[in-house]
């Protein structure tokens, strides 16, 4: 086959879609990203996000080298830990990696902000990302090309069309219209502390080695972990050039509370409830925990609280391949429960770049490379969302869910774990 002179048209400049597109522009395609934001600083970007070491070998493949070093020195520590905790703070489950990866490894545990990320992985695409384009609908054409239609009225054509546009995609809507997210039932909730000499103190003693989720007998959870920016982080991003545009962060504690609806008095429109009202529901929720827990929930800036509505995808049938394809949340959206849907996307994005890539060399056919990438992304991409609809459902479950068994299954295996350190040690 001859080389193919491919143009990748890529619909949302998330995570997902700015990483491949770093990729392909790194491969040689020709690619542009249109994304609903009017500019790169006009939407905050939330938390920090959690990279594992798939996500960080997936930006591995797809940042240029400079690029690369920018983002390994701005990714703060993640702990290589994660603890099971009581609401009183009795350790159920502890589990650490034995033999800590080195920190200058490329496949380790990162925690980055998002805004940051964002900024990295949009220098150099300058001429790519086109901002305040709003999808409406593509439609191909007489010649094979996918012209994707925008609000304004411009329309944007290529060989392929991707859809990175998050959970609640335009584009998967009229491709894949059966296969929307599905509502849980389950709210999340709860904010951030800045993490002063004080908070530290507080501080459950797992928690200094890696997140850790608070299980009552309640049918609810709490999630808490340190985040801590790089030191070398500010230095790097001045050599994008773009320090003075990055809104300024500290190191910080988050907290992050989950619930089935029913078990709180949350009635009504949920968009409606106030930081105040949010923050009253979990004081009183957490009204019999741990002192330490309770004083965190106080810290709790209740102007920063906002509900979120747990969505998930259900496990969608192959479809015929065409030159349309997904990645990231716009084809396999799943729960926050094991921090893994921003790696999930970053999986697909270096996965699809190599086989547009190899298809832009002219070593296999389009379609057959796009075959093959949602061949492999549909098995990885639902298992991951199985896996983390079935902690939400551990962490979020009614009593009869087997919380007294886990909790026993916790300890158990918490204790054959120690013994296997401690034997190791010896």
């Amino acid at each position: 086959m001859s080389k193919q002179n491919l143009h990748v048209v890529i619909i949302g400049g998330g995570i997902g879609g700015l990483c491949l597109a770093q990729g392909l522009k790194k491969a040689g395609v020709s690619v542009a990203v249109y994304e609903r934001d009017e500019s790169p600083s006009s939407r905050l970007q939330g938390f920090r996000v959690h990279i594992d070491p798939q996500g960080s070998n997936a930006l591995h493949e797809c940042l240029p080298e400079h690029l690369w070093e920018i983002f390994d020195g701005t990714g703060g520590h993640f702990g290589e830990g994660f603890s099971v905790l009581t609401e009183q703070l009795h350790e159920l489950l502890s589990l650490r990696e034995a033999g800590a990866r080195s920190s200058r490894s490329i496949a380790r545990h990162r925690s980055v902000s998002r805004n940051t990320l964002r900024f990295i992985l949009l220098a150099g695409l300058e001429d790519a990302v086109h901002f305040d384009k709003r999808f409406v609908r593509y439609e191909e054409r007489a010649d094979g090309k996918i012209a994707a239609h925008f609000a304004d009225g411009s329309t944007a054509a290529g060989d392929v069309l991707v859809a990175a546009d998050g959970v609640n995609s335009p584009v998967r809507g009229q491709y894949l219209p059966h296969a929307r997210p599905l509502d849980t039932g389950v709210v999340t909730f709860g904010g951030k502390i800045p993490l002063t000499d004080g908070v530290m103190a507080m501080l459950p003693a797992p928690m200094l080695d890696g997140p850790v989720i608070l299980v009552p007998q309640d049918a609810c959870s709490l999630f808490m972990a340190v985040w801590k920016r790089e030191s070398r982080g500010e230095e790097l991003i001045r050599k994008l050039g773009m320090g003075s545009e990055l809104p300024q962060e500290s190191d910080y504690v988050i907290l992050g509370f989950g619930v089935r609806r029913e078990y709180v008095e949350l009635d009504g429109d949920l968009d409606a409830k106030s930081g105040a009202v949010l923050k009253d529901v979990l004081r009183r929720k957490v009204a019999h925990w741990h002192p330490t827990v309770r004083k965190l929930v106080e810290l709790l800036d209740e102007s920063q609280m906002f509900p979120s509505r747990i969505r998930t995808s259900e496990r969608v049938a192959a479809w015929p391949t065409t030159r349309v394809t997904l990645l990231g949340d716009a084809i396999h959206s799943m729960t926050p429960y094991r921090g893994i849907g921003a790696n999930i996307a970053l999986k697909d994005a270096a996965l699809l770049c190599s086989k547009l890539a190899a298809a832009e060399r002219g070593e296999q056919p389009l379609l057959s490379a796009i075959a093959e990438y949602e061949s492999a992304m549909r098995e990885y991409g639902f298992a991951a969302v199985a896996a983390s609809f079935k902690s939400m459902q551990q962490a979020t479950g009614e009593k009869h869910f087997g919380f007294g068994v886990t909790k026993t299954a916790m300890r158990v295996a918490n204790a054959v774990l120690a013994l296997r350190r401690r034997l190791a040690v010896a």
